[in-house]
């Protein structure tokens, strides 16, 4: 089943969820999420739309896939296609009805019709994935409109997520929470907005939010100092530094490591590396390099990293 909310809330919506016993996963698409089983509950907070899923298959197996359905179901009248099609394609949504339509009419016994039809073959795409199932006309959209009219109406810096660095947060902490946990005094750099130190101020103590731009989040823990990163110096120790900021790679790790000195043995970095060509290995490579004194606990790639984004988890012996 397809399940759809704001975009941005997709880890809220992912916990409530999980906490139900229900498996989930998220799609390479904001706003969407794939649920496993089926939803059984109706009272879920973050939910706009669920779509119930017959079968998963490649758009290659797309019309075999529709064709063994209307076998099995044995299906009989009048049909309508509907497409929805998110992602890059050669084909509009309307081309690819049209031609499945056409297939369908020369290969069985049944007629199109737009309005007045028997079933809905009911076609999601998100990009190389293709999710596909047949409604008769009696069946009603599982829409959740009093979530929908609740988000529209929240505070788009003070209730939802800020931004897609948020969401990279959510996910590190969901994979691994061993990090973020007792966690007294962390350093974030490159704040701005302020999608991690959100996150982070939650979870710490206290958070140094290094930035020379405005905070569009405010909490009584987080501490903002307004200077640039190679200005700043501080003389406390910290448990975590965590770095997400839109440099060269070289020039974000050379930040991150002149506050080396203030981060406990035992503690983690978290280093995003932002790479402005297709193939990123050789930005990694120069990053790992320059901390050869590290351990190099983690690289991962998290749904919420761009295509050119990696994260990079080092650990101080």
């Amino acid at each position: 089943m397809l399940i759809t909310t704001k975009p941005g809330f997709e880890p809220y919506l992912m916990k409530e969820l999980k906490k139900r016993g229900y498996r989930v996963r998220y799609t390479i698409f904001r706003g969407i999420l794939l649920l496993e089983d089926d939803l059984k509950d109706f009272n879920i907070n973050y939910i706009f739309k669920a779509i119930p899923i017959e079968r998963a298959c490649s758009l290659e197996n797309l019309k075999e896939t529709i064709f063994n359905l209307i076998k099995e179901k044995n299906l009989k009248g009048k049909f309508v296609v509907r497409v929805n099609r998110r992602g890059r394609h050669k084909f509009t949504s309307e081309e690819l009805e049209k031609f499945l339509g056409k297939e369908i009419v020369d290969n069985f016994n049944l007629k199109v019709d737009l309005k007045n039809y028997d079933f809905k073959i009911n076609i999601e795409i998100l990009q190389d994935k293709v999710y596909v199932s047949i409604f008769d006309k009696n069946f009603k959209e599982i829409v959740f409109k009093k979530n929908i009219e609740k988000l529209e109406k929240i505070n788009r810096y003070k209730e939802r997520p800020l931004n897609r660095s948020e969401r990279k947060m959510s996910e590190l902490m969901e994979k691994f929470p061993f990090i973020f946990e007792n966690l007294n005094t962390v350093l974030d750099i490159g704040s701005a907005p302020g999608g991690w130190v959100k996150v982070l101020s939650k979870r710490a103590k206290k958070v140094y939010a290094i930035d020379r731009a405005d905070l569009k989040v405010k909490a009584d823990n987080i501490i903002h100092i307004k200077e640039k990163a190679e200005n700043v110096n501080i003389d406390e120790e910290v448990d975590l530094i965590t770095n997400d900021t839109n440099l060269y790679p070289k020039e974000s790790m050379i930040l991150t490591l002149k506050f080396l000195k203030n981060l406990k043995s035992g503690g983690y970095i978290i280093q995003t590396v932002k790479s402005c060509k297709e193939n990123i290995k050789n930005d990694i490579n120069e990053v790992i390099n320059l901390a050869k004194d590290l351990e190099l606990f983690k690289v991962v790639k998290l749904k919420a990293n761009t295509k050119n984004e990696i994260t990079l988890i080092f650990k101080k012996h």
